[in-house]
């Protein structure tokens, strides 16, 4: 068997591995899918610099509605071709209030977590990157403030000035992980005024958020009219979810005719391997992985039998 199509069969037993933690870990979680808003924005939502040219020049920045047949990697993109700051309020059902997806209409009892995902796209300037794409966007600003029964929080902004992220970047915040063109930040709730009551109480409803980008730097890219480079993002979903996180996501290269195994430096976690994925069969890797730009990895010859992996954390 060649190299290359061994290591393309394991990324596929690891994704699915990955998959299947996952999908049991959002099972509780109230979910908001960014692709149930349809723009154009409705009469209560408003736009701001430079979103708001929306309004008169699609072509220098425009809003799709898109669905891929995937919820979770679907929702509503922001192309901007002049760049710079721009954002907006996205009233997500009319000020009625949001029935997630699992047909709740307020938070559970339990939420003390919320999530944002987007993902960033190529605009046509980065074609040239091929499948990397993504490692150009090294330095962007997120806006994210929600509106709920028990108050506005601005949870990303400038300031505070902790909004800002990059692929790769080694000053990334703690909450903010990068895995390929998808972005995950992760927001503790449990501390902010009357949250807590309100969402034990049963009573807390989520109205709407404003969200925004705030680009700092983006490479193979021309700068727009404002003076900062365009962007493509699209804003996938918003959870709100009980504190026990996800595992982040393994995955795995080939570098000659070596495999790499890597994951963000994220938690205390132990890399497991197994040779039939039995449930008294998997044991310690048993060498300390390697760090670099807040990543683990290790790096193996291409095995010539089946060899699983996973993460645990105690």
């Amino acid at each position: 068997m060649k190299i290359k199509s061994l290591t393309k069969w394991l990324a596929a037993v690891l994704a699915v591995a990955g998959g299947l933690v996952l999908a049991s870990w959002a099972q509780a979680q109230d979910i908001y899918y960014f692709d149930n808003f349809d723009p154009p924005w409705s009469p209560h939502s408003s736009l701001y610099p430079n979103w708001n040219s929306y309004l008169t020049n699609t072509a220098a920045v425009n809003f799709n509605a898109i669905y891929n047949g995937n919820d979770a990697t679907s929702g509503m993109e922001v192309t901007s071709t002049i760049g710079g700051y721009g954002s907006g309020y996205a009233d997500l059902n009319s000020g009625t209030g949001v029935t997630f997806a699992n047909g709740n209409v307020a938070l559970a009892t339990n939420d003390t977590t919320c999530i944002l995902t987007f993902t960033v796209n190529p605009t046509p300037s980065m074609a040239a990157s091929g499948s990397s794409f993504y490692t150009n966007y090294n330095w962007i600003g997120l806006v994210f403030i929600l509106n709920l029964d028990s108050g506005i929080y601005t949870l990303a902004n400038n300031p505070p000035g902790n909004n800002y992220s990059g692929w790769n970047n080694p000053g990334n915040p703690s909450n903010y992980q990068w895995n390929g063109s998808n972005v995950t930040v992760t927001f503790n709730l449990s501390s902010l005024n009357k949250f807590s009551a309100y969402t034990q109480g049963g009573t807390n409803h989520f109205y709407g958020c404003n969200i925004g980008i705030d680009p700092a730097a983006i490479f193979n890219d021309p700068n727009g009219s404002s003076g900062f480079p365009p962007y493509d993002i699209t804003f996938n979903s918003i959870n709100f979810a009980s504190g026990v996180m996800p595992p982040p996501n393994l995955s795995i290269s080939h570098l000659g005719t070596n495999v790499i195994v890597s994951w963000p430096a994220s938690g205390t976690y132990t890399l497991l391997q197994s040779a039939n994925m039995a449930k008294f069969s998997w044991s310690p890797w048993g060498f300390p992985p390697s760090s670099n730009n807040g990543s683990f990895s290790i790096t193996i010859p291409a095995p010539t039998n089946t060899l699983f992996f996973r993460l645990s954390n105690p």
